[in-house]
């Protein structure tokens, strides 16, 4: 199984990159699979896909390792049982769907189990309405009294409006034609979910997605559209493209497999991105979504430069921690360090009972922010400033107030905070070099100086 702490790591990054400016447009919810925390550990992802009329399917897939589950013996053989629950929430918080329901896993071996492993997955769908849902996942292993529960945030996407549409794209670790029924038979193909979306480069991405409302031309036979595929590192470079097919149009929808070669490309995180072009009605349509490659020496996927940065603002808490969260900090390193750092994350989040910690993706925007848009001395980062500690600290001014000072020619800029009261930071360009320094401000434990304007002349 992938660990927990690169699992982790990942989904930090991924938070961050999903993240836009809080006066921008609304935050994007992660594309991820989910890990769950408790004693049992499950990963979970979704797709969706047209459903009945109105309706979207959601589709939830589970994997987990056998080898965690208590097994008793029936019989020749070792049983185990595993209850999951499924409830989805809408953004009031009131319940729209929920399911139950209960998987037996029977070996033979218990020693060939714990040498070998056993994979158990699972799928669940729901028609729902488009629009955002928290997904909550509970599993139990009823003979071994462990469980394991995750809670995310997700947007059921809309198929069913006019214009050409494409599902998710669903990775996979198998795909086969098949005559035979079952959980994992869609559209008489065999599609088992790659549910952490982790392929070894090198060896080919498959993946499964469908195409809705094409507008066919009975009368040309000749109705056709192009395919292609490009993959994009995080940075929006493109890194490998695949040559574009050209398809005939078998109906209003079409289902589409595909199998992609990596060769060539390293290990990392990438973009597989979807895109047609209707050559009838000139229609434009493009899809991604995230997927990651492993090196060849079986490396997890290496950090751009950016996730890199994001990593290293979840870690930076010098403005938000006391002074004793500091020096144990100071003390750890490595996964204990990590641990010591979710745990503080928690705390600060003001929705706990939510996915999202509000707290941490502000923090994360606002230390970006500081270090594009103020200016600091070499070799110091725009979240080192003085502007930089405040802006992290309290977040974006309710108000600010710019002014040159006619007689000495320095820049003030004061900030101004309606929060449980009305504050002031004064910030000046006192070497007339761009850096703003602090000279004075009334929130309580900040620099107070109220003849702060004698240092300026």
């Amino acid at each position: 199984m992938m660990s927990r702490c690169l699992f982790f790591l990942i989904g930090i990054c991924c938070l961050c990159a999903s993240t836009e400016a809080q006066d921008g447009p609304a935050l994007k919810f992660r594309d991820l699979p989910v890990r769950t925390e408790g004693d049992l550990e499950m990963f979970v992802e979704t797709a969706g896909f047209r459903g009945p009329e109105g309706l979207s399917r959601f589709e939830i897939y589970s994997l987990l390792d056998a080898r965690q589950l208590q097994f008793v013996p029936e019989g020749e053989k070792y049983v185990a049982q595993i209850d999951f629950t499924a409830a989805l929430y809408d953004t009031a918080g009131e319940e729209v769907k929920r399911q139950f329901w209960t998987r037996n896993v029977s070996v033979d071996d218990l020693k060939s189990l714990k040498q070998n492993g056993a994979l158990v997955r699972d799928v669940v769908a729901f028609d729902l309405l488009p629009g955002r849902y928290k997904l909550r996942i509970v599993v139990e292993d009823i003979y071994g009294d462990l469980s394991g529960q995750s809670e995310e945030m997700f947007e059921v996407r809309a198929f069913d409006a006019e214009g050409l549409k494409v599902s998710d794209l669903l990775f996979v670790s198998e795909l086969e034609k098949t005559s035979d029924t079952g959980r994992f038979v869609k559209n008489g193909m065999r599609v088992v979910p790659n549910t952490t979306r982790f392929f070894r480069a090198g060896q080919p991405i498959k993946l499964y997605f469908e195409i809705y409302n094409f507008r066919l031309q009975v009368d040309n036979p000749k109705d056709s559209f192009v395919l292609g595929y490009s993959l994009i590192d995080t940075g929006e470079v493109v890194v490998k493209t695949f040559p574009d097919k050209r398809l005939r149009k078998p109906g209003e929808s079409v289902v589409k497999t595909d199998s992609l070669s990596t060769e060539g490309v390293p290990g990392g995180v990438y973009f597989l991105q979807v895109e047609l072009f209707d050559r009838s009605t000139r229609e434009h349509v493009r899809h991604r979504r995230r997927v990651f490659l492993i090196s060849a020496n079986g490396e997890a996927p290496q950090l751009t430069q950016e996730e890199e940065e994001q990593l290293q603002y979840f870690k930076d808490i010098r403005y938000v921690a006391t002074e004793k969260d500091l020096n144990m900090l100071e003390k750890l390193d490595g996964q204990a360090q990590m641990t010591f750092l979710r745990a503080f994350w928690k705390t600060l989040d003001p929705t706990p009972g939510t996915p999202l910690n509000e707290r941490l993706r502000d923090h994360l925007i606002r230390s970006r922010y500081s270090d594009d848009n103020f200016t600091s001395s070499p070799g110091k980062k725009g979240s080192a400033t003085d502007k930089g500690r405040v802006y992290i600290r309290y977040g974006p001014p309710s108000e600010r107030d710019f002014q040159t000072s006619a007689a000495a020619g320095k820049a003030v800029d004061t900030w101004i905070y309606e929060k449980s009261g009305r504050y002031i930071f004064v910030f000046v360009d006192l070497r007339g070099t761009g850096i703003y320094e602090l000279v004075h401000s009334t929130m309580s434990g900040e620099l107070y100086n109220p003849n702060w304007r004698s240092t300026i002349y």
